[in-house]
């Protein structure tokens, strides 16, 4: 079968992404991102926005939680991100740039990191962010995260030298610490001590942040809102990708669970929404003709993968998941969640949009060899026991995928249990090492190999947790040189493909769907929707 490129691949040539795009039913301005995102999103902000109205965004169902230290479920991001900050953020090529910090200074042995926070920064409650409030964050957020986890291993003490001035003092160098603390799933947000000290670990039910916007009132099923901060401490000058000036256009926003897909569409036709969050591939021809909807095709943001648990007693045999990798046929599977064109077949657990773009291991991707699936299951000794395959119909191309996967195993001698669940129900099943051996997923894009989700390894349901992936994470983390750092990770890469932790299926488009109402909206979604700096226009 022949092989598809994307679309969205920035590296194909201009002439082809257009007359692709065309093909797809695209107009000129929907391919305006294509290869020149970052120019289109500058370009935005030169326009002076309007002031007023509430952007309604529909997501794909209920968040688990609205923490964000909790979880690295993209949900929660995309609806909180607009409410809490972090220290540093990623400007719009994913170079670090601070957020809530003032500076940065690293000792030349790497061992002392000082941070110097901004004044006069508030709280959604009225209280000034304060070196404390960091400590406070930062120990609570390593104690749930894997990713800080990792850090604090790194971490000899940390100290507020004064009210404006933490210091990490660190047992080694840790190379990764600036992209560490300003990732955004499950990243370090900076919340006021006094709500930590009230929740503790739990979860929080008091939504406090820095940011733009901040939390008013959720009604479970029905709308989560959040309204302008009118006392945000905004940063001087332009928008920066993540960070920068953060524009307050809208008085509110209005994040609406709308599980069923036919439902988010028919809402957008009609003007209820102006974002949708998900939208299936297949859907944009159907779209290309109403002049009240805008759809892009961006490149991918995220790669689809069935992620194997590592904890329950069938996938704890490396023969079985080596099965389970030999069997697939990844082009079938994508064809059936992404639709023709908007897939990418490529081995790198990093995208090829990075720096960091591997084909270690790549002999292993992809394989679709039933025989050797059914040679490894008879080594292992499999007696028919069946995969219990979580999954859920409010992503459909998660479904899809399940779907056409649960047929491929089977034929080659795999007994499958396909459970489907709503994605919050799913996410919680899924931190029960004992309720499931697959699920579906997807690993968002990062700009550092150390960012993914997929590297809290332990502690990340999967449960990836072997002496050898430790130990080269270890030395990524750790490694400041560059040309060693990738080699590291190249090693690191092949581990992914021998020890079988998930299956990277293949890279997936990004497709932003949006009312047309909805100006100042940007491009760069790899890391997360930028809702602060849009507009509606009546």
């Amino acid at each position: 079968m022949t092989r598809r490129k994307l679309a969205a691949d920035f590296r194909m040539d201009r002439r082809e992404v257009l007359k692709r795009g065309s093909a797809l039913g695209l107009g000129v301005a929907s391919m305006a991102a294509l290869g020149g995102g970052h120019v289109a999103a500058a370009r935005g902000q030169e326009e002076e926005g309007v002031r007023g109205g509430v952007l309604n965004v529909a997501v794909i169902g209920e968040p688990p939680t609205l923490d964000i230290h909790q979880t690295t479920a993209t949900i929660v991001a995309t609806i909180t991100w607009s409410m809490y900050e972090s220290l540093f953020t990623f400007d719009q090529d994913f170079n670090v740039i601070p957020m809530l910090a003032e500076s940065h200074e690293v000792s030349e042995d790497g061992l002392l990191h000082t941070v110097t926070l901004r004044q006069g920064v508030p709280f959604h409650n009225g209280e000034e962010m304060k070196a404390a409030d960091v400590i406070a964050s930062f120990e609570r957020w390593s104690g749930i995260s894997g990713t800080g986890a990792s850090l604090m291993e790194a971490v000899d003490e940390y100290v507020a030298v004064d009210d404006y001035t933490v210091e990490f003092r660190m047992v080694h160098p840790f190379g990764a610490f600036l992209p560490t603390v300003s990732q955004m799933n499950q990243g370090m947000a900076i919340y006021p001590k006094s709500v930590i000290d009230a929740a503790g670990t739990e979860p929080l039910t008091d939504y406090v942040g820095t940011g733009p916007y901040k939390f008013v009132e959720h009604q479970a099923d029905r709308f989560i809102r959040l309204e302008r901060f009118d006392d945000y401490a905004a940063l001087d000058g332009e928008p920066q990708g993540y960070g920068g000036h953060k524009y307050q256009y809208v008085d509110e926003m209005m994040f609406i669970p709308v599980p069923d897909e036919a439902a988010r569409i028919a809402g957008l036709r009609a003007g209820d929404y102006h974002y949708l969050e998900s939208i299936s591939a297949d859907q944009s021809e159907g779209l290309q003709d109403d002049p009240n909807v805008v759809i892009d095709v961006l490149a991918p943001s995220t790669w689809r993968t069935f992620v194997l648990n590592w904890r329950s007693p069938l996938m704890g045999d490396v023969k079985i998941r080596q099965a389970f990798q030999a069997a697939l046929d990844h082009e079938q599977i994508l064809q059936a969640s992404e639709g023709e064109g908007f897939y990418r077949l490529d081995a790198g657990i990093m995208l090829k949009e990075t720096a960091w773009n591997s084909q270690a291991g790549a002999e292993l991707y992809n394989q679709n060899d039933t025989e050797k699936a059914k040679q490894l299951l008879e080594e292992a000794g499999y007696d028919g026991t069946p995969l219990r395959f979580m999954t859920t119909q409010e992503y459909l191309y998660y479904y899809n995928a399940s779907v056409v996967a649960k047929q491929q195993l089977e034929a080659a001698g795999f007994v499958v249990d396909l459970q489907v669940y709503d994605w919050a129900t799913l996410i919680d099943r899924r931190g029960d090492e004992e309720a499931w051996d697959i699920v579906p997923t997807g690993i968002s894009f990062k700009p550092d190999p150390t960012m993914l989700s997929i590297m809290q390894l332990c502690s990340w349901p999967g449960w990836w947790c072997s002496d050898t992936s430790r130990d080269l994470l270890d030395q990524l983390q750790a490694e400041s040189d560059d040309a060693v750092r990738h080699e590291v990770f190249d090693k690191l890469q092949q581990a992914f493909y021998d020890e079988v932790p998930m299956i990277k299926v293949g890279d997936a488009a990004s497709l932003s769907s949006r009312s047309a109402l909805l100006q100042g909206f940007s491009p760069q979604t790899q890391h997360g929707e930028i809702f602060w700096n849009a507009w509606i226009s009546e």
